[in-house]
Formats: C-alpha cells, sequence, structure tokens
C-alpha cells in the first residue's frame, strides 16, 4: 500500500492530539485533586462514589436526629432535677410539720408554699422545647399538657377534652439509622401522674392546710413512693442520654470511613499525579519535535 504524505500528517496529527488529550487530562487531575470527574471516567467507581455520597446525607439526617432526640433528653433530665428539687422541699416541709412542735398556723403557712411548689410542677410539665410542650406526648404540638386548674376529674390535672381528662401520652421513636430507632423523652403522663408527682403534692397540701397530721402522715408516705418513681426517670434518662452519646460516636466512626473510602475513590495520589503529569508532558513535547522532523523533510532530505 503506498503511504502518501496526506496519511502521515493525518497519522502524526492523530497522534499529537491524543497526547496533547492524555496531558490536558493529568493537568486537569493536578489541579482539582479529582481523578474521577465524570462518570465516564471510571463507570464502577463513580457508582460507588455516587453511593457513598447518599449514604453520607443519609448519615447527616440521621446526625440531626440523634442531637434532636439528645437535645430533647437533655431538657427532660433538666426538668427531672427539678421535679426532684421541689420533692425534696415538700419533704422537708412535711417532716417540719408532721411533730408536735407544729401546729394549725405553721401547717398552713406550709400548705401554701407546698401549693407553690405544686404550680411549679405544672409549670415544668407544661414547659416548650422549640415549637413544641416538652411533655405534650404525641399532641405536644397541639395542647397544652396540664391543666392546673384540674381537679375533680381524674386523673387530676389532665386537661378535659370533651368533657374526658385526656393526660399527655406518647412517646415518639426517631429513625437514627437504616431501621434504628431511639426513643425520646417520656410523656408527662409517665413523668407526673403515673408518679404520682401531682397527687401527693396536691394532697400534702390539702392535708397541711387541714391541720390533720394523719393524713400529713399518709401524704408523706405516698411522697416517699413518688419520689422513687421519679428516680427511677431520671436513671433511665440517663441511660437513653448513653445510648445517643454513644450512637453519635458510631456515627462519626462511620462517616470517618464513608469520607475515606470516598476520597479514596475520587481523589488523586497528588505525588503520583504529578509524576503522570510530567511524564505525559515530556512524551508530548517528543512527540511534537518528532512530528517537526518528519514534516518539516524535503524530497531531497527524505532520499538520503
Amino acid at each position: 500500500m503506498r503511504v502518501t504524505n496526506s496519511m502521515v500528517t493525518r497519522g502524526l496529527t492523530a497522534r499529537l492530539l491524543e497526547n496533547q488529550r492524555l496531558l490536558a487530562e493529568a493537568q486537569e487531575r493536578v489541579a482539582t485533586g479529582k481523578k474521577v470527574r465524570k462518570m465516564s471516567d471510571d463507570p464502577t467507581a463513580g457508582s460507588a462514589i455516587m453511593q457513598a455520597s447518599g449514604q453520607l446525607r443519609a448519615l447527616e439526617q440521621y446526625r440531626r436526629n440523634v442531637q434532636s432526640v439528645g437535645a430533647r433528653i437533655d431538657a427532660e433530665e433538666t426538668a427531672l432535677d427539678q421535679v426532684t428539687q421541689l420533692m425534696i422541699r415538700a419533704k422537708e416541709l412535711g417532716v417540719g410539720q408532721i411533730g408536735a412542735t407544729a401546729n394549725a398556723d405553721s401547717r398552713r403557712a406550709a400548705a401554701v408554699e407546698v401549693r407553690q411548689l405544686l404550680a411549679q410542677a405544672v409549670q415544668l410539665g407544661n414547659q416548650r422545647f422549640g415549637e413544641e410542650y416538652l411533655f405534650g406526648g404525641t399532641n405536644a404540638q397541639d395542647r397544652l399538657p396540664f391543666d392546673g386548674a384540674q381537679t375533680a376529674t381524674a386523673p387530676r390535672f389532665a386537661p378535659l377534652v370533651a368533657g374526658v381528662a385526656t393526660p399527655p401520652t406518647g412517646t415518639r421513636q426517631i429513625e437514627v439509622g437504616a431501621g434504628q430507632y431511639l426513643t425520646g423523652p417520656h410523656d408527662g403522663s409517665a413523668v407526673f401522674l403515673d408518679t404520682g408527682v401531682f397527687d401527693v403534692l396536691q394532697d400534702l397540701g390539702d392535708a397541711l392546710a387541714a391541720d390533720d397530721p394523719a393524713r400529713i402522715g399518709a401524704a408523706m408516705r405516698d411522697l416517699e413512693g413518688s419520689f422513687a418513681g421519679v428516680q427511677a426517670l431520671v436513671g433511665e434518662a440517663g441511660a437513653r442520654q448513653n445510648q445517643v452519646e454513644l450512637l453519635e460516636t458510631q456515627l462519626d466512626a462511620v462517616e470517618q470511613n464513608l469520607e475515606s473510602f470516598r476520597s479514596d475513590l475520587a481523589e488523586v495520589d497528588m505525588e503520583r499525579a504529578i509524576t503522570e503529569m510530567v511524564a505525559r508532558q515530556t512524551a508530548y513535547q517528543a512527540a511534537m519535535l518528532a512530528s517537526s522532523r518528519v514534516m518539516g523533510l524535503s524530497l531531497t532530505e527524505y532520499l538520503r
């Protein structure tokens, strides 16, 4: 087959353009630090990078969920600590007024303070956390959890809905991983009604106001049981907070692994990339020099 000048020129041009393309790719990898810029660069690695990126986005949502639950449990622990302090003060008042040294006047004065403690406890039960009631249960946004004036219908202090006392119930489960859920704070019914916090404060205040030592003694015994119930919830809240902290540590580890995996796939080894760029630049320059010599030959030089 006869090799014409145009065929030689086209071949040389094609090789120059290919070397130029390879050099441009190497230069871009050095400039961007990325070895996979589009799916066609490496379909397998590109697919793995997309999956890792999707998992990292989901991980970020899980992290926000965990932090949200942790903040609510922190708020619950603070509230439980305050309830504990209220009950300790109520116990002090009851103990001081159950003995023979107390009289009707001192007991009435103590009753006033116990009722103030009750009002504070109701305020704690109705406290807000952001746009919701912390102890509102499944109706955290819709309804005030407790009514301090509702003492006629059991359970006392639960708001009346269509004439029925409806306590705040329902603990929400928050997704913190694929198929993994974390329990949020206790609902108001568990904290204030099931433990008897409101009832014992109400009963103690009434007994003190009535100057009735027997009723004061009974209220004090109930107060001890209620106090133990609150402390059990304190322990549960602490255990849930420990679980939150453990999950945050696990999420950090998973995120670090995914970031490292994605980085290994998408980012270049800079030392290797620079070496490759220099090699391709040298090859391109050599090809240009060889092409210029071949294309610059005269007929006389070629025949020699």
